[in-house]
């Protein structure tokens, strides 16, 4: 063996660090704006009437399928609006289920209280369901972000040091097995940003 190595040409020993590829390789990474994606005709920003349209159309259903939940009076949504606004919208048959998720808009807007910050969608899990959902994502939402097929990711901003996972403050589209979601953490961050301003007290000792 050792004798093999000697034998070998110099110019083979220069290039050998351009053939072989170092195990802790960081994948490329590729921004992505997720900002005017959809799920099943929903995307973030809509206004509750305008999400539950969406779904009647994406479903051909009638409204009174689509299952409404409110905030409480004991949620901290409720200090934003002061009245009982619509949390979710969910939609379930047959193990498909998809279920919109809403923060109250700030500044508060009482014509249009409400906005969607994140959507889900879900079929039941089969290796052939799951591998149908991977190829339905990439032909409608393009090349992924990050992640690798095991795990595609689409997001603004793909965290470059690891080849995996975005920065948190990232509107993302993720999959997960038969699992489609998207977010836009932006519409949280500003009802906890307005929070933070309703508590802010002078301390008096």
């Amino acid at each position: 063996m050792k004798k093999y190595w000697f034998g070998l040409p110099a110019a083979l020993f220069v290039a050998l660090p351009c053939i072989v590829t170092p195990a802790h390789a960081v994948p490329p990474v590729r921004a992505v704006d997720v900002t005017p994606f959809d799920v099943g005709g929903v995307k973030t920003g809509m206004s509750v009437e305008e999400a539950r349209a969406a779904m009647q159309k994406n479903f051909g259903i009638s409204a009174d399928q689509i299952r409404v939940s409110k905030y409480r009076k004991d949620q901290v949504a409720y200090l934003v609006t002061n009245s009982e606004e619509v949390s979710t919208l969910v939609y379930d048959n047959k193990g498909t289920r998809m279920q919109v998720n809403f923060e109250p808009r700030i500044p508060y807007n009482k014509s249009n209280p409400m906005a969607v910050d994140s959507v889900s969608y879900e079929i039941p899990w089969t290796k052939d369901n799951e591998t149908s959902m991977k190829e339905a994502a990439i032909a409608k939402y393009g090349p992924i972000s990050t992640g690798g097929m095991m795990a595609p990711l689409w997001c603004n901003k793909p965290l470059p040091t690891s080849g995996m996972g975005c920065e948190s403050d990232s509107p993302k589209l993720s999959l997960g097995g038969t699992k489609l979601q998207l977010i836009d953490p932006a519409w949280q961050n500003a009802r906890m940003k307005f929070m933070d301003q309703q508590r802010a007290t002078k301390p008096q000792f």
